[in-house]
């Protein structure tokens, strides 16, 4: 029996993109695809596929400000019609300027930073001043964490009209999602897709807030992963009853990663 079909009257169903849904994406039901900055993952030939695969108006460009200066921001070509501009974490490219930062920030008597990596809140305000600018500005939030909230309405001034969150881990997600400023700006709650206690795990590195281990939300879904009967598509369905039961969102924004069988399952035309 097939999946039944999330909400879709939603505004927004967006998919991040990787390589596996070259072969697939046409069949998916999705209004928008957003692919990473991440170089030391994407290759130029994975880029220049998703740009050929994917229709300039379903696109969403990353720009992971990290890796740029003001100069590189301006002269960035922008083939999408939203970009989504998040601090960064190819520490690859990254690691040596946040260690700059860091020592700037840590040392009051240092008044020039040693880097000239970008934040996301300054990478918006130079994206805004570009004379071409013909796209919306999207950001990132974290409603696992408490301080998301003054960030969110950060962003918002700065120029962001619309934001995809982390996948809602923790026990008191959904009240910070719900406590986010919603008169500007549009929701659209990020859904992780894992398919064992591994790739569960994973989100929990990649978030790096390692004590959700603790958390009594967070335990449950490794405790459902645990169990010999679980699915990986009833973990999901629930997950995206319980947005619709309780979050004032404008979408959902699917996290396959390698999963993408249930992505199809769920999203298929």
């Amino acid at each position: 029996m097939r999946a039944s079909l999330p909400n879709l009257s939603w505004m927004h169903r967006t998919v991040e993109w990787n390589p596996n849904l070259l072969a697939i994406h046409s069949q998916i039901n999705a209004t928008h695809f957003v692919i990473p900055d991440l170089s030391r993952v994407y290759s130029e030939i994975d880029k220049q596929d998703f740009i050929h695969a994917i229709p300039i108006s379903q696109r969403i460009q990353t720009i992971s400000a990290c890796n740029h200066d003001e100069k590189s921001l301006n002269e960035l070509s922008i083939q999408a019609n939203k970009v989504l501009v998040v601090g960064g974490h190819d520490k690859n490219s990254c690691q040596q300027k946040e260690k700059g930062l860091n020592k700037v920030q840590n040392n009051e008597t240092t008044k020039t930073r040693l880097c000239c990596s970008l934040t996301a809140l300054e990478a918006t305000e130079i994206l805004h001043q570009r004379n071409d600018t013909h796209f919306d500005i999207w950001g990132v939030t974290n409603p696992n964490h408490e301080n998301s909230i003054s960030r969110v309405e950060e962003k918002i001034a700065a120029g962001m009209t619309a934001f995809i969150t982390q996948p809602l881990l923790s026990s008191h997600a959904l009240d910070i999602l719900e406590s986010y400023p919603k008169d500007n700006a549009t929701f659209i709650a990020g859904i992780a897709m894992p398919a064992s206690n591994k790739s569960l795990q994973f989100w929990l590195q990649l978030l790096e807030q390692p004590e959700l281990e603790t958390d009594a939300l967070f335990k449950s879904h490794m405790a459902y992963f645990q169990s010999p009967y679980f699915t990986s598509m009833a973990w999901i369905q629930r997950e995206i009853q319980i947005l619709e039961a309780h979050a004032t969102i404008d979408g959902i924004h699917f996290m396959p990663m390698k999963n993408t069988k249930d992505l199809l399952d769920l999203l298929k035309k």
